[in-house]
């Protein structure tokens, strides 16, 4: 009883001091400090030192607010073998939607919203891309002004920011 008494501080200790997740600490104050491509170091010091699903999500979201998509949804896409997350899913589709690929924009959005039927930003999303759509088949009709994207990008921006630090002390928690 006394060795076990023993082990189990000695234990928490080591999981604790886990250098991978001081990494993605490091990381995560970086990215919501906007720092992404220093965030994105970190992730990926972090990986070497350890290969978990979370800390591709995160390296994912880096590249994404770098405007690296390829590389984001790849990222993503390595998360979701192991999680199904709608977060990560919902990523893939403004990756698509950028892209200007709104059909499979659509299609990952009400995948995040069967995985999360609450998501409303997916909604929003949804709606966004049927617009474009319906405007690449009747181009008589008014397209989205410029102005309204931009804005909404930069509420997207902000809402995903905001939940970043919502997260709490600990930036591990985001997964």
């Amino acid at each position: 009883m006394k060795k076990l008494i023993f082990l189990v501080p000695f234990l928490l200790f080591f999981h604790w001091f886990d250098p991978s997740s001081m990494l993605v600490e490091r990381g995560n104050s970086l990215f919501k400090a906007d720092n992404y491509r220093g965030a994105l170091n970190y992730y990926l010091k972090a990986l070497k030192r350890r290969d978990r699903p979370e800390i591709h999500f995160n390296i994912g979201c880096a590249l994404y607010m770098m405007g690296n998509y390829n590389e984001s949804e790849k990222e993503f896409e390595k998360y979701l073998r192991f999680n199904q997350d709608y977060r990560a899913v919902f990523n893939i589709g403004n990756i698509y939607f950028r892209e200007g690929n709104y059909r499979d924009a659509i299609e990952k959005y009400k995948n995040a919203l069967r995985l999360n039927p609450y998501f409303y930003p997916a909604k929003v999303n949804i709606e966004i891309a049927l617009s474009k759509l319906r405007v690449e088949k009747s181009p008589s009709s008014k397209a989205i002004p410029d102005v309204i994207m931009e804005f909404l990008k930069k509420k997207e921006k902000e809402v995903f920011k905001k939940k970043w630090r919502a997260q709490g002390k600990s930036g591990q928690k985001d997964w």
